[in-house]
């Protein structure tokens, strides 16, 4: 029976076939990505310029290639008849249209950015990824948070051995030393970067527990337990060196 898929993808689509990860995927959305632009003005209505209706697209995209068969016709055909899905979506974001609304936007846009950058890397995003990748800044992703569910920055915690039950493993910052916090926030790794967010609660996040993180990166609670520590380390030099 004939390969019907077209000669455009084939490359793209074999590497992808053959090893599905991040970087093939990626190389694969790019060669589809007229399809999604035809795709997005088609079934996007007044919505085809959002860029979480976009973000849909490419996940609808990504989730159609598990599901083709080149035997059985042409990508592009395939692709078109998944994202028809679009006009769901974009009858769903014509309704937000009140300011806390659009605040509730920004964060769901945000969120569908965050899952199709973990898609890319494998791992979950650090929050200068995520800006560098949306475009929004870590205040405006604080105050989007924090505008749903309000809550103040706290400590890096670490399980006591009681069931739900937590101790503080790193003091936590108060408003006169948020600046540093950030300066050491600024030139930590991306990994140390998501526990020093997660545990303080910056940027608008949830407290997390030592577990909760070292399972969100795949990591041991003692690897983290050591980064920890690391990070205190760097955070405790402000009072030495009198800055900020």
């Amino acid at each position: 029976m004939k390969n019907k898929i077209e000669k455009l993808y084939q490359p793209a689509y074999s590497a992808w076939s053959e090893n599905p990860n991040p970087t093939t995927t990626s190389d694969l959305l790019k060669e589809i990505r007229p399809v999604i632009d035809s795709a997005v003005k088609t079934f996007g209505g007044a919505a085809a310029g959002s860029p979480t209706l976009r973000s849909h697209a490419r996940r609808i995209s990504m989730e159609s290639f598990n599901t083709y068969d080149p035997m059985r016709g042409p990508l592009k055909t395939h692709l078109m008849s998944n994202l028809q899905g679009l006009r769901r979506k974009s009858q769903q974001e014509q309704q937000i249209i009140s300011v806390p609304e659009q605040v509730a936007l920004d964060l769901y846009q945000t969120e569908e950015s965050g899952k199709e950058l973990e898609d890319k890397l494998g791992r979950t995003p650090s929050d200068e990824e995520l800006a560098d990748f949306t475009g929004v800044s870590l205040k405006r992703l604080s105050y989007i948070r924090q505008a749903r569910r309000p809550v103040a920055q706290g400590t890096i915690m670490q399980s006591s051995g009681d069931a739900g039950m937590y101790m503080p493993a790193v003091k936590a910052p108060n408003d006169s030393s948020a600046a540093w916090v950030e300066l050491i926030y600024s030139d930590l790794n991306k990994t140390d970067q998501y526990i020093l967010e997660r545990s303080m609660g910056l940027h608008g996040h949830q407290p997390q527990a030592q577990g909760q993180i070292a399972q969100a990166l795949r990591l041991s609670p003692g690897a983290v337990s050591q980064r920890q520590q690391r990070i205190q380390a760097q955070l405790d030099k402000r009072d030495e060196l009198e800055m900020l």
